[in-house]
């Protein structure tokens, strides 16, 4: 195990994000490989340079997950620093980024440039835990005023490219913003006050609203079932595109633009995401909806679309390819790879396994296993955040590393899961610690009938809540050797109470009542798990806060249950520093070494 294999496994496949395109250029954040922070970059003129300095971390903390944390005012961009959540300036011609806002207790994101009136939208978010509150603001330099406020939570202003009108979406508690919002529309006067306002509420969740450039607003509303754009006509809607599937992933950052619709005296055509069986997939679409072409047909998760004369930007990832930066030309069809992070010519190709659970139900997995292997293999099942998130057949670094190591990775797409339509994210409607239980299970026991997975050499891992159904799994069958819990639920009672105002009702609709809480929460059950675990967790995090983890890992010493616990200090909800994941990375291997040499004595 070489240090160099490690650094290349710690690198995060997902490294490039928020894709914005203006007309002084492309612009797009990436973690830096020596640090973990996150740094402004831009494409013009055929290369790419950095914008911020090393010494700057952009990055949003709104809601916990951020997003949304720049936007190019003029030949200024106006970023969020991360560990302060003040808002700097920087001139495109210079290198220093200096204040221009902040307020104490206060963090910023979802921010979109007014250019017409100099200015930044942004969502407000102040105060600490519970008692957090939102609006939403206008910024100058020096001074912040309220343009709406009420709500329990604000995101993804979207401004006319006249400036005369803005949207917005608002939710209320307990409601999560993919369970139930509301679309807000403003007139705007020529000072940017906001007039009237009009709501428009589907009865179900709305995102993403955008104008095209003939002012026609366009959103996404799952209120028939999937995510699919609707045009606004007076307060009655129009779906563009009828397919049943969902058009852009689940919401749970700000700032995220997944389509795109272009101006013409004619209702505009546009891009769009398709999500099939898992994958995204890009297609340009006329004003009906149909599908003129595919577009970058290599991708199969897209992280953000852009536009600008003609070309479509686009962050992807695919089988074999770590993200990147590419763009087509709608007119001429033709794709030019713009930046690109490393990926090796022999990323494993991932296979496709569906598990039937339930009545009539079926779950599905992407398989990465070693080449011309005819023997079971040891299998590292893993399971994703969310629970409302979603794995996709994509090319990850330490999938490599694992699967380069003689593993075979199988990433599960559980009920709950986003990108498979309202009805399968709701299925987890009271039935978390159940439905994505059996699921898991399901699957195991599916890998090892069809002869991939060696039933002695099981394993299982899970991040945030993704950790929850890995102890649960754990406390409800032998089939798992050992387990990894990164920074997951243990008590969902205690974690109601502690974490932060976004998700405090997000645990009543997936488990119940306190009572089904208690019962469903790896902490109390304790007495049910056999195998070894190992926590990983941050001493900053503040979704999960470090006190869960500690108390889950005593609660098992004590019973004699070989437990270890990796605390990272200064990370939150997330591993970013690369040394820190590197030894995550080597100390879960070495985990799971030790209990099958254990079970093999």
């Amino acid at each position: 195990m070489t240090s160099e294999a490690l650094r290349a496994a710690a690198r995060p496949a997902d490294g490039l994000s928020e894709l914005r395109a203006t007309s002084h250029g492309v612009f797009w954040l990436a973690s830096a490989p020596e640090r973990g922070c996150k740094r402004l970059w831009r494409w013009l003129d055929g290369e790419a340079y950095a914008v911020t300095p090393p010494g700057i971390d952009v990055g949003s903390r709104v809601n916990g997950y951020g997003g949304g944390a720049y936007a190019c005012l003029g030949d200024n961009i106006i970023l969020v620093e991360s560990q302060s959540q003040a808002l700097l300036r920087q001139s495109l011609d210079s290198d220093t980024p200096r204040s221009w806002w902040a307020r104490p207790e206060a963090r910023y994101g979802g921010l979109l440039a007014d250019l017409s009136r100099q200015r930044i939208l942004a969502v407000e978010e102040q105060g600490d835990g519970r008692h957090a509150t939102q609006r939403l603001v206008t910024v100058t330099e020096g001074h912040c005023g309220i343009l709406a406020e009420g709500a329990d939570f604000y995101g993804a202003p979207a401004l006319s490219p006249d400036g005369c009108w803005l949207a917005w979406v608002e939710w209320d508690l307990p409601h999560m913003p993919w369970q139930r919002s509301r679309l807000r529309v403003a007139q705007l006067d020529h000072a940017g006050h906001i007039g009237r306002v009009e709501t428009w509420d589907g009865g179900a969740a709305v995102t993403q609203p955008t104008f095209g450039g003939d002012g026609q607003l366009v959103f996404m509303s799952d209120h028939e079932g999937w995510w699919r754009p609707y045009c606004l006509e007076g307060m009655s809607v129009r779906c563009i595109c009828k397919a049943p599937a969902d058009h852009v992933p689940t919401p749970w950052q700000l700032g995220e633009c997944h389509h795109l619709w272009r101006g013409g005296t004619e209702p505009a055509d546009g891009a769009t995401l398709y999500f099939e069986e898992g994958a995204a997939h890009v297609l340009h679409v006329d004003a009906r909806g149909e599908a003129i072409a595919r577009l970058l047909p290599e991708a199969t998760r897209v992280i953000g679309l852009a536009q600008i004369e003609g070309w479509l930007y686009a962050l992807t990832q695919g089988p074999k390819h770590a993200a990147r930066l590419e763009r087509v030309h709608l007119a001429s069809g033709e794709i030019q790879q713009l930046v690109a992070l490393a990926t090796p010519e022999d990323a494993p190709e991932p296979s496709t396994v569906s598990v039937r659970v339930g009545d009539a139900e079926q779950v599905t997995a992407f398989i990465y296993a070693p080449d011309g292997t005819g023997t079971r293999l040891p299998v590292i099942v893993r399971v994703h955040g969310g629970p409302t998130s979603a794995s996709y057949p994509v090319y990850d670094p330490l999938v490599y590393w694992w699967v380069r190591q003689g593993f075979a990775v199988a990433d599960i797409n559980p009920r709950g899961s986003g990108n498979w339509g309202r009805k399968f994210r709701e299925r987890l409607a009271g039935e978390w610690g159940r439905l994505d239980v059996e699921d898991v299970i399901a699957l195991a026991e599916a890998l090892i009938t069809r002869g991939l997975a060696d039933p002695e050499q099981l394993f299982i891992r899970g991040q945030s809540a993704g950790g929850f159904t890995v102890l649960n799994a754990l406390a409800t069958t032998s089939l798992f050797r050992a387990g990894a819990s990164l920074y997951g639920v243990t008590d969902a009672p205690h974690l109601a109470e502690q974490t932060h105002r976004f998700e405090s009702g997000y645990l009543d609709w997936l488990l119940g009542d306190t009572e089904s809480q208690r019962s469903r929460s790896p902490r109390y059950r304790v007495e049910d798990i056999q195998a070894p675990v190992i926590f990983f967790q941050g001493t900053q995090d503040r979704v999960v806060v470090p006190a869960q983890t500690l108390v889950m890992a005593d609660a098992l010493r004590e019973r004699g249950i070989v437990t270890e616990v990796v605390m990272f200090e200064e990370e939150g909800h997330g591993i970013r520093h690369p040394d820190n994941r590197q030894r995550m990375i080597s100390d879960e291997m070495a985990f799971y070494m030790a209990a099958l040499s254990s079970e093999s004595q």
